[in-house]
């Protein structure tokens, strides 16, 4: 019933051209049902058709209403031979009228407006009424109507986004170095983002695309497939089924496939189809919460593949001094003006709305930027592993610290205070400058990685 009285009241809206409250129409419609009961009357709603008539013959106020009602009362209580005092041709008259009015709508002044499609189904919805009857008419158009709608939505592309390991990178911050390789490798990884419902026509569409990525002969073959699935709404049974021809396609071709952002329902239905592999064949199909830990996933696979894995890795402080300074033998002599920070599992380096004083390079561990959230949950941003540089922003700038940093593991920090790096700046000028060149470099970096992502989304 709430759905008939606003489908109606926003149908009336259409042919009056006036907008109307729905709260009062509902108000109305209840208490008209009210004393339809009492009365031993139907249930009612607002009648579209005869609304339209009315606003055709140019009723606009109250009076017509009342008109209406009185009209109806004296058939009530007259019987049927009231109705034959309404001269015969002015019924008839006025039927021929109001169906040529919506014929010139629907058929003449319609041709331009509708798509052709659209337009095709009116007219065959017409004939279907002129050869049956109006109900076969409605629902013949009713099934037209669907078969367009999968027709037409097959034709979408399901792939929102397509990008690659180089552009789209994981929220983990690793060294320079290791971060301009992973650059270099990401084309080995295929980021495809989905949107929509997932069905056979779209689902089939999908699998083209990604078989037409392994014959381009040009580009350079992946060895990762991250299907995001955040924006899909839902995955039809034809469509599960299709993915099993992926997996068969991975693992004859051979990529691994690694979704993210599915839910718990489509998760269960492609596990009880034998999709995922959990680490049990050679070319895997996992399932990671977010997109940017199945690109971590992708990305410690390469590191691995390239025997520079850094897993366990412990840099020591000149370690880190050897990458900045300007020659290597200021690096033992720099490391006075650095403080060695062993912290334990969730410690905090510093808090969102800090001073920023200081810049930390990560000599072991995993170290975590979190931004607390209005609903006292918290979101982690980025995380940085050892030789990653943090906290940096801060010393140029000198605002306050923008989000908290801790500790998720054991971590091992070499700690850099803005007042000590003025004094390095004096006593060692050039190596301090190659420390700001390395710094530099690494903003560069990530500025140049979001730019080339952003420009995915434009």
């Amino acid at each position: 019933m709430f759905d008939d009285v606003v489908a109606g009241c926003i149908r009336i809206e259409l042919i009056a051209q006036k907008d109307l409250n729905p709260d009062h129409e509902l108000e109305v419609v209840g208490y008209t049902n009210l004393a339809n009961s009492v009365l031993g009357g139907f249930l009612g709603v607002h009648d579209v058709s005869d609304t339209a008539l009315v606003d055709r013959l140019g009723g606009k106020d109250r009076l017509t209403g009342f008109v209406y009602a009185a009209v109806v009362l004296i058939s009530i209580l007259a019987g049927a031979s009231f109705m034959e005092l309404v001269p015969t041709f002015l019924l008839g008259g006025l039927l021929i009228y109001v169906g040529l009015e919506f014929l010139i709508d629907w058929l003449w002044k319609a041709r331009d407006e509708l798509p052709l499609s659209d337009y095709v189904v009116v007219v065959l919805i017409l004939i279907v009424i002129i050869l049956s009857d109006i109900l076969q008419g409605v629902t013949f158009g009713f099934f037209v109507a669907i078969i367009l709608f999968v027709i037409n939505y097959s034709q979408l592309s399901v792939i929102k986004i397509e990008t690659n390991g180089s552009d789209h990178a994981s929220n983990v911050d690793r060294d320079l170095e290791t971060r301009e390789l992973l650059n270099k490798e990401g084309h080995r990884i295929l980021i495809l983002v989905l949107q929509g419902f997932i069905f056979f026509g779209t689902a089939d569409k999908l699998i083209s695309a990604i078989r037409s990525r392994i014959m381009d002969v040009e580009g350079n073959h992946f060895d990762f497939l991250v299907l995001d699935f955040n924006n899909v709404s839902q995955l039809d049974t034809s469509a599960i089924v299709t993915f099993s021809k992926l997996a068969q396609l991975s693992d004859r071709i051979g990529f691994h496939i690694v979704i993210s952002g599915a839910d718990e329902k489509s998760i269960k239905r492609l596990v009880k189809h034998g999709f995922f592999t959990f680490g049990e064949q050679l070319w895997e199909r996992n399932y990671k919460a977010q997109l940017v830990t199945a690109v971590d996933w992708c990305e410690r696979r390469i590191l691995t593949s390239l025997n520079r894995s850094d897993e366990e890795k412990n840099l020591e402080l000149e370690d880190v001094l050897r990458r900045i300074a300007y020659q290597e033998s200021d690096a033992a002599l720099l490391s006075k003006f650095f403080e060695i920070e062993p912290r334990r599992a969730g410690e905090y380096l510093f808090k969102e709305g800090d001073k920023g004083e200081s810049l930390y390079f990560v000599g072991a561990g995993v170290v975590i930027v979190v931004l607390n959230l209005p609903n006292k949950s918290e979101n982690i941003l980025r995380k940085f592993t050892a030789g990653a540089i943090l906290g940096e922003m801060a010393i140029y700038t000198g605002e306050n610290r923008t989000a908290s940093v801790r500790t998720e593991t054991p971590s091992v920090l070499f700690r850099l205070d803005k007042d000590k790096l003025e004094e390095m700046g004096k006593l060692f000028p050039a190596s301090t400058a190659a420390a700001h060149t390395y710094i530099v470099r690494v903003l560069s970096e990530r500025l140049g990685r979001a730019n080339r992502n952003l420009s995915r989304y434009v």
